[in-house]
């Protein structure tokens, strides 16, 4: 799934603004859906046109200067076939995500995780209105514990094949997007971010986590070759790129969780990394 389609390439190449940074079985379905099990769909590629189902919503620029290219060339859906049915962090990363879920999603919050597994982490003593869960390999989907408890949907979809999301057809739906250990993944990840900013609320949260795990044959060299407090600073300039987002901050451990990670073993646990922005009024 290397590339773009190439509607997407049409509208990557009409973006006229070069955004210059600070340093992932469907039709495509509503939105709202009934409280029934989850079943995974695989979205169709997305369109502009006019006439189209879903409207997708373009960023304002795009950062020049990342070095997008990666070890693996292999397309992605054959790359995640498997399922790995694994967390990705240590039990005190995951703590802390909890944490910040707990304090930044409200109650009965409908919620979207895109780029998730088979756990989103989120505290199981909240009650959330629904949980929708978006990835590359469907057995891993299936098996989300508050997706099933909340009548929640998965949603099979390439955001490197079609940087959009397809998969939902309402604008202003989510009151949470949720993309934890999956943004390092991403080509096109302006893209992607703008296409949140048109799926969340008015003041809708979008909590984008990370830290020094990944695979390193898919993640950009772009992303690699920064420590936490770049990559902090690459996710912000993400969503400003985007494009209406607002009250964005970075939180983690920034240049000392870099540090701490090269510890023999471990030793620190892996480093804790967030961006956190809101869904601004206007565009």
């Amino acid at each position: 799934m290397r590339g773009t389609t190439m509607t997407t390439a049409v509208v990557l190449a009409a973006l006229l603004a070069v955004f210059q940074p600070a340093s992932a079985f469907i039709s495509t379905v509503p939105c709202v859906r009934p409280r029934t099990a989850p079943a995974c769909m695989a979205s169709s590629s997305s369109s502009s046109s006019d006439g189209d189902k879903t409207r997708v919503r373009l960023p304002i620029g795009r950062i020049s200067s990342l070095d997008r290219s990666k070890i693996a060339t292999d397309e992605d859906s054959q790359f995640y076939a498997a399922p790995r049915l694994v967390t990705h962090a240590d039990d005190k990363w995951i703590g802390q995500l909890t944490a910040l879920y707990r304090e930044r999603i409200p109650p009965n919050a409908v919620v979207l995780d895109i780029m998730g597994s088979h756990v989103s982490h989120l505290p199981v003593d909240v009650a959330y209105s629904r949980v929708d869960v978006h990835g590359l390999n469907e057995a891993e989907l299936l098996q989300n514990p508050v997706v099933k408890s909340t009548g929640g949907a998965c949603f099979k979809h390439d955001f490197n094949g079609d940087p959009a999301l397809p998969f939902v057809e309402q604008d202003s739906c989510y009151d949470a997007v949720l993309c934890c250990l999956g943004v390092q993944y991403l080509e096109e990840p302006e893209m992607v971010f703008a296409e949140v900013g048109r799926v969340l609320k008015t003041s809708g949260t979008v909590i984008v986590s990370f830290s020094s795990n990944l695979f390193y044959e898919k993640a950009l060299s772009g992303w690699i070759d920064r420590g936490m407090k770049g990559r902090s600073r690459l996710v912000k300039d993400y969503l400003r790129a985007a494009g209406g987002f607002e009250d964005i901050e970075e939180l983690g451990s920034g240049v000392m969780g870099t540090m701490m990670s090269l510890l023999p073993g471990n030793a620190a646990g892996d480093p804790f990394g967030a961006v956190v922005a809101r869904r601004s009024r206007v565009d």
